[in-house]
């Protein structure tokens, strides 16, 4: 039936399954795929993904505040004594 005259349409192939169909009946995929859509064909054409779409949300590592760290003691061991325990 797509050999049929209809005036401003043409023949063409859909690029997903190869079969014949006026113009009218393919849509720009957004693979750059001509496919077909609608009433009376395969029903080829594919939505994108929403999920592609989808940005990240900054995620911050560090903490609001910080103290520097205390300089290390050096005890030897005799300044440590029973009572300091």
């Amino acid at each position: 039936m797509t050999d049929r005259y209809e005036a401003g349409q043409w023949n063409v192939l859909c690029d997903r399954c190869g079969q014949k169909f006026k113009a009218r009946q393919l849509r720009l995929e957004w693979t750059n795929l001509r496919c077909c859509h609608g009433a009376g064909t395969n029903d080829c054409w594919q939505l994108r993904n929403v999920q592609e779409k989808v940005k990240g949300v900054a995620d911050r590592q560090a903490p609001p505040w910080a103290r520097p760290r205390p300089p290390d003691i050096e005890l030897s061991p005799n300044d440590v004594q029973a009572d300091d325990l």
